[in-house]
């Protein structure tokens, strides 16, 4: 009584706590009846340093279980470790069983390609401290390594694949470089601001798949007229930030949208077949139609040999 009326509480509520410790946090308490009081039969045992329900130990392993599509990057192997460190301030004692996560969710993402730890932690720091980068870099267009003094202003996952924007000195120009390309990477002593009217938010609004629309881009507005039969599948889901979707009469499906780069977009039009037909731009009616036409040549002709 007298431990209740010195922290001003109830012998209740004294001993819904200790029922607490006992029954929630495996506290391996024990009662002296000598001193009339509960006492640690473990002298080492600690209370948890973070006590969560049942959602949001749900929430923390699915958390763990979506790392799966970054294997293979530092990035991954870093928050791996966070969660590693969580689970240890974590009690014992919880109600979910881990195995029931690996058993009934799954987890799918698109492929990603393996970084350079070297790379990514100098373009890392380069971003963190602001400082620029001397980079080596392999573009899809030429085999040959080319020289990049950077400016690394952020760093984003689209579609799988990882990139760094930022100012090319040399160019003086924004930029996105792929971080699987780059070759090497080292930090210099010379030091930049990120422009304050750099949006990266804005930036990414304009992006259908990895293709963004940078500053001095001209934007294409593509119209494309899907079958009524691919309605429900199409009107589930955004595809563009800033795309226009219309059922029209007969129930077929309008879309509209800016796109920079047509190549990705040709890419997802051909995923849809003979369901979507392409309205506007001409150069994308174009390069769709002469991809159909070399496909067909290609299930016309015969298959090559096999090599001897």
């Amino acid at each position: 009584m007298s431990f209740a009326m010195d922290y001003e509480v109830s012998p209740k509520t004294i001993q819904r706590d200790i029922d607490f410790l006992r029954d929630m946090l495996n506290a391996p308490l024990a009662y002296c009846r000598q001193r009339k009081g509960f006492y640690y039969r473990d002298p080492t045992f600690m209370l948890p340093a973070m006590i969560l329900s049942e959602g949001e130990l749900l929430a923390l392993l699915m958390a763990s279980r979506a790392l799966e599509q970054y294997r293979g990057t530092p990035l991954a192997r870093d928050i791996q470790r966070i969660f590693s460190k969580l689970s240890e301030l974590l009690p014992e004692k919880i109600s979910l069983p881990p195995e029931y996560l690996f058993t009934h969710f799954t987890f799918t993402g698109p492929p990603s390609r393996p970084l350079d730890e070297k790379v990514w932690q100098a373009v890392i720091q380069g971003l963190l401290k602001q400082q620029t980068l001397k980079l080596r870099y392999q573009s899809l267009a030429s085999p040959a390594l080319k020289e990049h003094t950077f400016h690394p202003y952020h760093i984003a996952n689209l579609r799988g694949e990882w990139y760094v924007y930022g100012l090319d000195q040399v160019k003086s120009r924004l930029m996105p470089l792929a971080l699987a390309r780059i070759k090497s990477a080292r930090l210099t002593a010379q030091s930049f601001s990120i422009p304050t009217k750099f949006d990266p938010q804005q930036l990414l609004g304009s992006a259908f798949g990895r293709f963004v629309l940078l500053p001095g881009d001209k934007a294409s507005t593509v119209r494309l007229r899907f079958a009524k039969s691919v309605a429900a599948w199409l009107t589930d889901r955004e595809w563009h930030p800033q795309q226009k979707l219309t059922r029209l009469a007969n129930g077929d499906i309008a879309l509209s949208f800016p796109a920079a780069g047509l190549q990705e977009v040709q890419h997802w039009v051909l995923s849809w077949g003979r369901y979507v037909k392409v309205i506007a731009p001409a150069e994308l009616k174009r390069s769709v139609a002469a991809e159909i036409r070399a496909m067909a040549q290609c299930l016309r002709s015969k298959p090559l040999a096999p090599a001897a």
